[in-house]
This record gives C-alpha cells, structure tokens and sequence, in this order.
C-alpha cells in the first residue's frame, strides 16, 4: 500500500473535512471522498460499502478492481468480509490464507478472492456508516498495522462527512416527501371523477419515484376491478384486469386487508406476472375508509429490494390520501342529487389545504360548519394518547371554562365524543337526556352529533357538534359531517406533519434547542427590528472549555451528555425572550434582543457561573463538570450587520481562551 507522511496525512484529512456541507448527495460527497483518497494512496482495488440499518443492506458506491470502476450496486447483507466489520465495528486485516482465516472467523468471502485483504468500519457516533476496503489480488502481506492505522483516520473522518450528508438528505427527503403529499392533495382536490384522481395520483408516483410502475385497483364486491395503470406496464397486462380476494400479491393484500411487501418476486409463490416478466419487486397497499376497504394501490419495480421501510410509509401516506378521494368520488357519483352537500365537501377540502397550521386548519373548519350548515354549538376534540383523553383544541358556541377545562376519558366512555373515540364510529343523540353517557357542556343543549377523525385506522380525534334543538340532525348531515371528518382528519394529520417537520429542520436532533439555520433566521430578524425600533442586539458565542479533552478522556457518548446538560442550564439561565442556539460542535450562540451591553455582560457572567457549577453524573466517574468561554458583541455599537456581529463575538470569545478561559470578553 502506498504509504503517506504525516503531513500528506493531515493535508488529506483536512481535504476531507472541507467536503461537508459541498454536497448534499450521498453518492457525490463519497466520489469526493473517493478522488481524495485516490491522491495519496493505491485505490485500483478498492471499495466503499454504506450500511443500510433499516432495509438490512450495504450499497458498494465505489468498487475498482485492478484500476477498473464498477457501477453502484447494493446487496442484502450475507456473511462475507464487509458484513463481519460492519457486525464487529473492527477493522479487519488478513494478509494470508484468505479462505483458511474466513473460515477461522465464520464467514464465507464474496467475489474474487484476494491474497491480502484489509477493511476499516467507518463510524460516527457508535453507528457503523459503511466500510472502507482495500485488496491485493497478487501477494500476500500486502498490508500491515500502519496501513491499517492511515485507514482508519481516514474512515473516521470520512464517517463524520457521510454521516452528516445523510442526515442532510433526510431532512430534504422529508422535505420533498412533504410537498409531494401537499400536491397530490391540491391534484386530488381538482377532480371529483374517479379516473382522474386515478391520473394524479399516478403522476404524482412516477414523479417522485422514477423506476415505480403504478396499478390502482377498486373494489367491486368480492373482486378487484383495474382502474388505472401507469405507462411502465407492457401490453400483455389485459386494461380489463380483475382479480379475487387472495389472488396473486394484490389480492392477498386485499384478503388480509394489510400491506404486503415482497422485494423478491421471484421468490414468493403469490407472485403473477400478467407478461410484467421484468418485475423484481411489489408491494401492495390497501386503500381503507375507516375500516372499510374500497381498493389496491399496488407499485412494482424492476429492481429487487426497492420498498425500504421509508419508501413504503411515503405510499401509505399516498394511499391514505388516494382512499379519501376515492371515497369522495364515490360519494359524489351516488349522490348528485345532493349538490349542496358535495358542493360544501369539495369548498372544505379546497379551505383545510389552504394552510399547514394545526390552529388555523381547525378554525377554519368550524368556520365552514358554521357558515355552511348553521350550527354555533360545535368542536375538534384530539386524542392524548398519555392519557387517554378527549381534550377539546377548538370549539365555537361554549363557553371558555367548558372548552379550557373539560376532558373525557376515553376508556370510560364519558360523554358522546369519547363514546366516539372508543368505537370509532358516528354517534346520533337526537334527544342527549335518553343517552346514559351524554356529560352536559352546555345546559340549553338538546341534540349531539359526533364523527371520529380516522388517520390510517387511528382515532386522533372526534368532531362533535351540538345543538339547542331536539332531533336537530338528519341522516344526510351525519353523512357530510363523517364525509368532513375524513377530509378534516387529513387536513389535521398534514398539519401535524408539516408543523413536525418544520420543528425538526429547526431544532438541534441532540440537545433539541434551536439549530444554526433557526439562529441565522432569527439573528437576521432581531436586527432587523433593531434597525427599525433602534434598540440594542446583543450576541454571546460560548464554548466549552477543554471540550476535546473531556471527550478523548471519558467518551463521545459522555461528551453528548455534556453538551444537552449544557443547552438545558442556558435555557434555565436566560429569559423566554432570548434565543438559545447550537452553533455547531461544541459551541453555543444566545441572542438577547434589547439588550445593552453592559445588560448581557451580567447575564453572561450568571451563565458562565452557572455552567462552572454544573456537573453531570458520570457512574464510575461520578459527577464531572466543565467551564466555558464567552464572547460578546452588541448591535449596532459592535457591529452594523449579522456577519460583523458574529465575527466579533467571535473575536470576543477567541480573547476570552487566549487569556485562560472561564471567562466572559466583549468587544466593541
């Protein structure tokens, strides 16, 4: 192997540093990685492997055998050589006798056989990201312990790159998961016609997945009844498909009324091909209104193993929405005469994707209750799974010590809306005082009406509507309010998601305070009220002191400890006000809008004291603490803009460590 020196070594590592954040595609930063490493040593027989953790498998995205790329490919993991580092999380190195030394350890080697072998697990964090390999197909003892060390550091470095590259791409796939749902639903809502939902939600697939062939199935009584096939299926499929329950995957799928995954046809007997010869991998979905199916959305692939965990959950979340409109068109094909009401179902849906925000998604829709049916009496009740309670989260027509204060419990059946949410049906009282479980909100009411929010066969909620009239309900409004409930539901859920997902692109994964790209939103805005209001912004830049230290002496998962102990003692430390951000590794940034400088300098001190006083229980250890450095920089008299702010705060707290940490600068 080609040796380097030390300095080529820290040239190469600090190369490989610089990759982070140029990228955010996987495959990319490792060809960068890749073009780096091939500078200093041999790489015509070498790969790196990626483990998979939720789909079990590795995908070798570099693989040269004597100077010769191969293309990408993954594999379920077996038990060759990559698999035994990635199971042991230690390099391996076998400079002789390959086959003789496998079978010593248990494995069975995969390929050609090399005469020396050596493989370095890549981790980050206690996770192994992949493996890194090189082989010698000509002579043995091709590699020995420093060979083995140089790898390692890069491995280590290069695990910190590709670990945060993926935590990256999956915070864009969330993402871009979350605005294809958000089409697909502005799609759905357009057409009422069911071969048209049909079209976009097939669009909608092949858009997001390119390799995907899409085939949507309707129930009619006993048999599946093809309604929409995408343009990847040959011909030979008849358009006039129908199959029975427990017929091939789709009708399994519909039989058991659960989904199927199958990411190797060829190996389960249910499989039928129709002439589809090229298929390699299926998964079938129902498609479920309440508990009640009305069809099959079944995806196939030409490549095997392509429904991990994720991907499948995305094609629920799809199904989810196709069974909705499926079963607003159906509603709509068998009851025309009723205009009205479908008029209202199809102004509600087109309101509740208007907005992403839980508060105004549930406003608007006792908005749409009132205006279009009349009734001021009525409210979203959510589920608290802890506690397994109805608490009501919006409301009309009650008064406020009712909607703050009243819970019922679901187990016990208390009141109508948790009647609900134990059956998951609608309930009618048209007359409350002959319903033994009614509990009264609201003295004048005579008449209640309530329909569970249903998400993927959950009860999340109950919309329950009252009224001062006896008998007040008629069957078609319990029809449209259990047609609204089910838009509501998805409404509700989306939300969720959308607010979820927001939280997370915004909050540090491990200390769950603000993150960097949250700091930088909200600096940005402060000075910008400051410029306008002219008052103070004062920036704090604090770093654990000796962090490196602590983490080489008690341990990363030590260190971790540290730094959410820390985030936590800021929080406690400071006003509601100020903003407490990770600004990377083991620095911490607050902001505190309307504050002098000789204000921050004050709260500064509290929290440098605080953190000094601070410990964290370390078992064998027992309890440990730190100090840290704090810089301090003030708008506008430190500085006129965010970049000027930061880099003087960042000056402040470089004085801070040169004069002997634990201590707070500022400067001007």
């Amino acid at each position: 192997m080609r040796m380097v020196n030390e300095k080529q070594r820290l040239q190469l590592l600090g190369r490989i540093d610089r990759i982070l954040g140029s990228s955010f595609n996987l495959s990319k930063v490792i060809r960068m990685i890749y073009k780096e490493i091939s500078k200093v040593m041999d790489t015509s027989n070498f790969y790196i492997a990626i483990y998979n953790p939720k789909n079990n498998t590795i995908k070798f995205e570099i693989y040269t055998i004597e100077g010769k790329a191969i293309e990408p490919f993954s594999r379920p993991l077996s038990g060759g050589l990559t698999e035994y580092v990635i199971k042991t999380k230690k390099p391996l190195l076998i400079n002789k006798d390959l086959q003789k030394q496998c079978k010593k350890i248990g494995i069975v080697p995969i390929g050609k056989n090399a005469y020396s072998w050596l493989g370095v697990p890549m981790i980050y964090k206690g996770n192994v990201e992949g493996v890194m390999t090189v082989q010698d197909y000509k002579k043995e003892n091709a590699y020995d312990w420093e060979d083995e060390l140089f790898l390692t550091n890069i491995a280590s470095k290069a695990a910190v790159v590709i670990a945060n590259t993926r935590l990256v791409e999956e915070e864009m796939r969330r993402a871009k998961e979350l605005a294809m749902l958000n089409k697909i639903v502005h799609r759905l809502t357009r057409s009422l016609n069911l071969n048209e939902i049909c079209e976009s939600v097939t669009e909608s697939i092949l858009e997001y997945f390119k390799k995907f062939n899409v085939a949507i199935f309707w129930k009619e009584g006993d048999s599946l009844v093809l309604k929409k096939l995408s343009r990847g299926f040959k011909d030979e499929v008849p358009r006039d498909l129908r199959m029975q329950f427990g017929q091939g995957i789709v009708g399994s799928s519909a039989q058991a009324e659960e989904v199927v995954i199958v990411n190797d046809v060829s190996a389960d007997k249910r499989y039928i091909s129709f002439g589809q010869t090229s298929t390699k991998s299926e998964v079938a979905i129902p498609l479920k209104i309440g508990k009640k199916l009305c069809g099959i959305l079944d995806i196939q692939c030409n490549e095997p193993n392509a429904f991990d965990p994720d991907t499948v959950r995305v094609l629920e979340l799809i199904a989810d929405r196709l069974s909705v409109a499926f079963h607003n068109a159906k509603l709509y094909e068998e009851a025309v005469a009723r205009s009205r009401e479908l008029s209202v179902s199809f102004t509600i849906a087109q309101s509740l994707i208007s907005t992403l925000e839980l508060d105004d998604v549930l406003n608007r829709i006792l908005d749409v209750i009132r205006t279009n049916f009349g009734y001021e009496n009525c409210a979203i009740l959510l589920v608290d799974k802890k506690s397994n309670e109805l608490y009501v989260r919006a409301s009309s027509g009650y008064p406020e010590y009712v909607s703050k204060h009243i819970r019922l419990n679901i187990s016990k059946k208390e009141g109508i809306p948790s009647y609900v949410a134990a059956t998951g049906k609608p309930y009618y009282a048209p007359d409350v005082s002959k319903t033994p479980f009614y509990v009264m909100g609201k003295k004048t009411i005579k008449s209640e009406a309530a329909v569970p929010l249903i998400v993927r066969e959950s009860v999340i909620g109950v919309l329950d509507i009252e009224s001062e009239k006896l008998n007040a309900f008629t069957e078609q409004d319990i029809r449209m309010f259990t047609v609204f409930a089910s838009q509501a539901a998805i409404a509700i859920e989306n939300a969720r998601l959308y607010n979820e997902t927001k939280e997370m692109s915004l909050t540090d994964s491990l200390t769950r305070i603000a993150n960097r790209r949250h700091f930088d939103l909200i600096l940005e805005n402060e000075l910008k009220r400051g410029r306008g209001y002219a008052r103070y912004v004062s920036l704090a830049m604090i770093d654990l002191d000796h962090f490196k230290d602590f983490n080489d002496r008690f341990g990363h998962q030590a260190g971790d400890q540290l730094l959410i102990s820390i985030a936590s003692k800021l929080k406690s430390t400071v006003r509601d006000t100020d903003l407490v951000a990770r600004y990377g590794g083991e620095e911490f940034v607050i902001i505190f809008p309307e504050t002098p400088n000789n204000a921050a300098i004050r709260v500064c001190e509290r929290i440098r004291t605080a953190i000094e006083n601070n410990y964290i229980n370390l078992n064998k250890f027992g309890k440990i603490g730190t100090t840290v450095s704090i810089g301090l920089a003030t708008y506008p008299q430190s500085a006129q803009n965010a970049q000027e702010l930061i880099h003087k705060a960042d000056l402040a707290l470089y004085r801070a460590k040169k004069l002997g940490r634990n201590r707070v600068e500022t400067i001007s």
